[in-house]
């Protein structure tokens, strides 16, 4: 049996329901627009064997072969507007965070402490560089006149957020120079504009699939909304390059990730970040590779 948490018509967590549905491995939904029947019982004596229920069925944790745990913030789900016990729901999420990072038998795609390495992108880049991979010149800074002389010395840099809030990659042109002040009120991270193509590699326990992306958008995930194109194909990573990427993945502590990597012209592998939940939907619906049956996999039966 295998806990899949969060909202049900989510595409990842969608696939990954009907992926187990395909393959015969016994699933239980935790549907999150019904967290308000949650609860957690935990044992102080006994760690790591804490019982999950959703108001229907109870299950102890280490009687479950792994959770698959995609919640989005229970505060904007839309029943906790009207629901009369806001106070018990948070302490219920505490309770169940919490537990989710005990030792356990069960196998937690990924645990909340491990996540939390996506919220510091200069924490992650020094991970990358431990792993093999290389990062694009970067600066961190929110005095302007460090970030202008770091402008001066590339023929195009980007910018973006260094937390874990999703943010999209801008080019700097004329009229962000004229903002860039601003920066003084928020540290921001530019680097050096690479050319190539993208690499998404989604890492599940010891299996890699590449994901090539060919996109003349900056950020081919909003191609569309900057009226651009993006097109995704499977792509055939070097075995030396899928090694350093399961490497990164392990030095981070997830069973599952999702690594942006660009393979620049100049012959370099570049790794931009990792994803610590991927939305590998997007990914799987362009190219049928079947990621969501390799988790389905891993939470069944490990790597």
């Amino acid at each position: 049996m295998i806990l899949l948490i969060g909202i049900p018509s989510e595409p990842p967590l969608r696939l990954l329901a009907e992926a187990c549905s395909k393959k015969g491995i016994p699933f239980e939904l935790f549907n999150q627009r019904q967290q308000a029947a949650w609860r957690v019982e935990t044992d102080p004596w006994r760690r790591g064997d804490s019982i999950l229920t959703n108001g229907s069925r109870h299950y102890r944790l280490n009687d479950c072969a792994g959770i698959y745990l995609r919640t989005m913030d229970h505060t904007q789900v839309p029943e906790y507007a009207s629901s009369q016990n806001k106070t018990a729901i948070n302490e219920m999420y505490g309770r169940l965070f919490r537990v989710m990072d005990e030792k356990t038998t069960c196998r937690v795609v990924n645990v909340p402490s491990v996540q939390m390495s996506n919220n510091s992108k200069p924490y992650q880049s020094l991970c990358i560089n431990e792993s093999g991979l290389d990062i694009p010149d970067t600066c961190i800074t929110n005095d302007a006149d460090e970030a202008r002389q770091f402008i001066a010395r590339y023929s195009s840099v980007i910018y973006k957020s260094i937390s874990g809030t999703r943010s999209i990659v801008k080019q700097v042109d004329d009229a962000s120079l004229v903002r860039l002040d601003k920066i003084k009120y928020c540290p921001v991270q530019f680097q050096e504009c690479v050319s190539g193509f993208n690499v998404r590699v989604h890492v599940i326990g010891q299996k890699v699939y590449a994901t090539k992306i060919i996109s003349d958008a900056v950020d081919y995930r909003y191609a569309r909304a900057e009226g651009k194109t993006a097109s995704l194909e499977s792509y055939d990573l070097d075995g030396t390059t899928a090694a350093k990427c399961v490497a990164l993945a392990r030095r981070l502590e997830l069973p599952f990730a999702g690594i942006d990597l660009m393979i620049a012209e100049d012959g370099r592998t570049i790794c931009f970040e990792v994803n610590s939940s991927p939305g590998y939907s997007y990914y799987e619906q362009h190219t049928g590779q079947p990621i969501s049956h390799a988790l389905a996999n891993y939470l069944a039966f490990g790597p």
